[in-house]
């Protein structure tokens, strides 16, 4: 494996050390309305949203987003800290990878250079450090270019566009003041803490028509042009700084770069954004919500990858999906999965995205397939995930009055309470049923790329049947809690067997589920089929909902181990569609093993770990864990970044790349690995009644400590393997695996014993 870095838990780092990794590895940086992607050259392109259909680019993403150069003028030598373009053998690089930053760092022949970059908590802008040291014992002429691509063009008509240096702003501005644009942020600024010695704002004049990054023509020159531009479909930012450091000195630069109405508005913003303190300010606000939300759960287990992705890195994760959803929309299930495990974090924002979703429902019940943009597709798996997400904020908060909270349905004058919808979601599950009695199909489920099974209302999703009945399991459950509602929950038992029976019926074939049946009569996922004969979601989901008695179920999951693992985790289906098949979709047009066609689908497999803990696999939960981990060294260079988890890697049945990794961050993944390991193999889970602690501890661990924040009290657990089950609470044996509720800011010691 080639070295990528290393964890730096201490500062909540990964320090990449690897210029060269088998791709660029990205961090994200983002407040409410403004989201920037950075890789470990700092390139990315990061933007402003307006409104969930339009959006207003700041930097555009690709080759040399943003860079810094280094020119010595004693010797006329220069090069970029950054991409290193021209192959320079550095004495230092390293990126850190950082909760709310990130900052490269360079030595080369005697001068230590720094380029930090964060965004505000409130405001659409960049704001960057740069840092320069000489760390030889001789005086240092040197200077400093930022350089950056500001996307000024808000629209593709470049005659609205103009470039220059504002004396008012002592900065540069971009100017495109277009004709009927339907929002106000039509410039851009850059402008640093000194004024620079010189400035250009075209790469006709930095880089050059038939130039290079590794040796941009502004560079061949003492000074950079000074000249504006217009008509360009190709700005750039790049500012000159000429210093002079005697050994062991360091001066800092700030530069801002930022959207604006106008230059009046970028003059103020900018005059914000670069006060004194402002920048380290910032990052420390990141910080301190980021520990926040760390200290919540914090786990000490003998696996060090796993307790610095627990106690950090999958937060991190999932605290973007909090915000930017899957970035390019927000999907109803992909919401309501992260909520559901945001629910042990952060109540209040748990309980604003239930009523955001619930807004998105149909009044017929099902929900749409996502929002900002609105996605009309006619998914059917929405309602499915309803009682889930409310049942686990219910468990966390203990919080009832959400269900009495009136939210209106989509595109409507009418509204319902959230148990109204939550009913009504799995009323339409039930009340469209085909004819075998299992819930139709319609546009798709989970699986998104089976999308040409059902429109015709007659192909039934086996999968999507299988969910309904666990939401079936969640919707009593939480009419218990409310109490009183014994005859709904009865009614709602008798039909949950109805549907059990048809899905045994219908879609077991004796050790696998099938994945359901098309309008034209086929069934998908069987052993019938020549591809796709075994898939993984209705065999892990068989375990969730509780479909067979624990011999059935142990069968179904021994298929999984035989048919569907491989090298570096467990694959979605099996084979993988080679021939194309438009009863099914877009899977069958996938490659061998992209995708949903026989990828390793992370996010599935995080599924399964969750199945395992259920039938208690300790061993068997822990390894597929550490089969989908990016040391696997049967797959350890995948691409994946170390700190974060990815949506897939490409499947053994790609002939190219098997194992390569793609879309990390973006990615349901998170969430569900988290709660897999926190509540199902460390096993420390909110109930409605207490704190649930029943562990599911692999056998190459004898002890680990969890701590928890539930309801404001602290629970400090350790656990200890002595081969019988006590759960004792501050001394106190318990009956059962149930820790009582204590008052709000009260500490409490327990030892539960496996």
């Amino acid at each position: 494996m080639a070295k990528i870095g290393y964890f730096d838990d201490s500062k909540k780092e990964y320090v990449i050390t690897n210029m060269r990794p088998r791709r660029p590895l990205s961090n994200y940086l983002w407040n409410e309305l403004f989201l920037m992607e950075i890789d470990n050259f700092g390139f990315g392109e990061s933007w402003l949203r307006i409104s969930p259909e339009e959006r207003r680019g700041l930097i555009y993403g690709g080759e040399a987003s943003r860079m810094v150069y280094v020119k010595d003028r004693e010797t006329g030598e220069f090069y970029d800290i950054n991409r290193n373009y021209q192959n320079k053998q550095f004495d230092k690089y390293e990126c850190h990878v950082g909760i709310g930053y990130q900052q490269l760092v360079n030595e080369y022949k005697g001068i230590e250079t720094t380029f930090t970059v964060t965004v505000p908590t409130n405001g659409h802008a960049e704001l960057w450090k740069l840092t320069a040291k000489n760390t030889s014992d001789t005086v240092k002429k040197i200077d400093l270019i930022s350089y950056c691509r500001p996307a000024a063009n808000v629209t593709t008509h470049l005659a609205y566009g103009h470039a220059r240096y504002e004396e008012s702003l002592d900065g540069l501005y971009y100017y495109h003041d277009a004709f009927a644009v339907d929002h106000d942020y039509s410039g851009i600024y850059i402008k640093a803490s000194i004024s620079p010695d010189s400035y250009d704002l075209s790469n006709i004049n930095f880089k050059g028509t038939y130039n290079t990054w590794a040796n941009p023509q502004g560079l061949s020159n003492d000074k950079l042009s000074n000249k504006g531009t217009s008509f360009d479909d190709s700005y750039c930012g790049a500012l000159q700084f000429a210093l002079e450091l005697n050994p062991g000195e360091e001066k800092v630069i700030y530069v801002v770069v930022g959207i604006s109405t106008g230059l009046d508005n970028a003059i103020e913003l900018s005059a914000k954004y670069l006060q004194e303190g402002v920048f380290e300010s910032t990052i420390a606000a990141v910080k301190r919500e980021a520990d926040d939300m760390d200290n919540l759960y914090i786990a000490n287990t003998p696996d060090e990858y796993i307790n610095t992705m627990v106690n950090t890195w999958l937060k991190r994760q999932i605290s973007l999906g909090k915000t930017w959803g899957r970035v390019c929309s927000k999907g109803f299930r992909d919401i309501m999965q992260d909520t559901a495990g945001l629910a042990a974090f952060d109540g209040k924002m748990a309980r604003e995205k239930i009523l955001l979703c619930l807004a998105h429902q149909r009044p017929n019940g099902n929900p749409m397939r996502a929002f900002d943009p609105i996605a009309r597709t006619p998914y059917y798996d929405g309602a499915a995930w309803i009682p889930a997400t409310i049942l686990a904020y219910l468990n966390e908060t203990g919080d009832l009055s959400v269900l009495d909270e009136v939210c209106p349905y989509f595109e409507c004058d009418e509204s319902g309470t959230v148990f109204d919808h939550m009913y009504r979601g799995l009323r339409f599950l039930l009340d469209n049923r085909g004819a075998r009695n299992m819930v139709l199909w319609g546009g798709g489920d989970w699986n998104d790329s089976i999308n040409n099974t059902g429109y015709q209302q007659k192909g039934e999703s086996a999968w999507l049947s299988i969910a309904t009945v666990k939401a079936l399991t969640e919707f009593c459950r939480i009419c218990e809690i409310m109490g009183g509602k014994e005859d709904l929950i009865a009614k709602t038992k008798e039909e949950q067997a109805v549907l059990k029976a048809a899905i045994l019926e219908n879609a077991f074939e004796g050790d696998q589920f099938i994945y359901g049946i098309t309008d034209w009569d086929e069934k998908v996922g069987s052993k019938e089929n020549v591809e796709g004969q075994t898939y993984l979601n209705t065999q892990t989901w068989a375990v969730l909902a509780n479909m067979l008695d624990e011999e059935g179920l142990n069968t179904v999951m021994n298929t999984v181990e035989e048919k569907l693992k491989c090298a570096f985790g467990y694959v979605q289906c099996a084979p993988a569609y080679t021939k194309k098949d438009e009863h099914i979709g877009r899977m069958a047009y996938f490659i061998p093993g992209g995708y949903e066609n026989g990828s390793v689908y992370n996010h599935g497999v995080a599924f399964k770990i969750v199945a395992d803990c259920m039938l208690g696999k300790a061993d068997t939960a822990f390894d597929t864990l550490k089969l989908i981990s990016y040391d696997n060294p049967a797959n350890d260079d995948s691409g994946v970044e170390p700190y974060v988890v990815t949506n897939m890697y490409l499947g053994p049945q790609d002939p190219y790349r098997p194992g390569f990794s793609y879309y990390s961050w973006i990615t349901g993944t998170a969430g569900w690995i988290y709660r897999g390991v926190t509540e199902f193999i460390l096993g420390v889970s909110g109930e409605f009644t207490g704190l649930k602690i029943k562990p599911c501890i692999p056998s190459v661990w004898n002890e680990a400590t969890v701590s928890r924040v539930y309801r404001g009290a602290t629970y400090n657990i350790s656990f200890k393997r002595t081969g019988s089950y006590k759960l004792i609470v501050d001394g106190e044996t318990m009956d059962g695996c149930i820790a009582p509720i204590f008052p709000e800011g009260t500490t409490h010691t327990v030892v539960c014993e496996f």
